[in-house]
Order: structure tokens, then C-alpha cells, then sequence
């Protein structure tokens, strides 16, 4: 089992002040906020389709420059194939929480959006999947993806 859960944690841009976003307490999301949470969600979850369908070249396509600058395509496509054996056949996904953040610390200048899920998957009935999108050139891309068994 830790074998397979080294290997959940793939090709991944690590941002330390993006793993944890949080709103300032005691406000609400603006217009804009929940704008930028939508369309992030959007791109995030048609990225997740494409790597559930075993797209892994499409998939890196969909990613920001600096997670296509850190994990080639030939080396995520392969990552992603042996991701997808592992986890088995996709079952379902909820999102649990959505996050926004504004150049938070440690991690390149600009918008980012943290979306964590409760998923199942055939070998993995209870996982969490996060993943991290920047906005780049107008659109969401992006920039790090984790899963984990539920509890870790």
C-alpha cells in the first residue's frame, strides 16, 4: 500500500502557500471570487475527465507553464497511465471544498484555485483528490495534482 500511495503523488508543483488558501475570516467570497471559483472548477474538472479517460498527452497540454516546465510530456503521459492502473476504474467524484488565493506566499505571482474531492475510485473506494489551477493567459490551468487515500 505505500508503494501505491508514493505513487499517488505525482508530478506535482509544489506551492506551500497554495496547499492551505484560505479566505480572511469573517468575509465573503466577492462577484468576482466566485466567478474565478467557477471557472476554475470548470477547467479543473474537464482536466480530471481527461486524465480519467486516459489522456494523459491532453492533459498536459491543459497544465500551466510551470507544471509543463517541471514534468515533460512523454514522463506525465507515462505518470498518468500508471496513476490510472493503480486507482483502477473511476467510480465518482464530490467536491468537498473550493479555495482561492491571490500570490500567495512561496509560489509564482498570481490567482490560484485549490479544489479538493472526495472520489472513488475501483482500488481506491476512498480517495481525496486536490487539485491546484493558476490562472495563466486568461485561462485556468493547472499546476499541481494530488491524490491520497482519505484520511492521510
Amino acid at each position: 500500500m505505500r508503494r501505491l500511495v508514493a505513487a499517488f503523488i505525482i508530478a506535482t508543483i509544489t506551492l506551500a502557500g497554495v496547499a492551505r488558501p484560505g479566505r480572511a475570516q469573517g468575509t465573503q467570497p466577492t462577484a468576482d471570487t466566485a466567478a474565478a471559483l467557477q471557472a476554475a472548477q470548470t477547467a479543473g474538472e474537464a482536466w480530471l475527465t481527461l486524465i480519467v479517460e486516459g489522456k494523459g498527452k491532453e492533459s498536459w497540454a491543459a497544465t500551466s507553464k510551470h507544471f509543463q516546465a517541471a514534468v515533460t510530456e512523454a514522463a506525465w503521459a507515462q505518470q498518468a497511465a500508471e496513476l490510472r492502473t493503480q486507482l483502477g476504474t473511476f467510480r465518482s467524484r464530490k467536491l468537498a471544498d473550493a479555495q482561492y488565493a491571490i500570490d500567495p506566499p512561496d509560489a509564482p505571482a498570481g490567482e490560484y484555485v485549490m479544489l479538493l474531492y472526495e472520489s472513488v475510485f475501483a482500488n481506491l473506494p476512498a480517495a481525496r483528490e486536490l487539485v491546484t489551477l493558476t490562472r495563466e493567459d486568461g485561462q485556468w490551468k493547472v499546476i499541481g495534482y494530488f491524490v491520497r487515500p482519505a484520511g492521510m
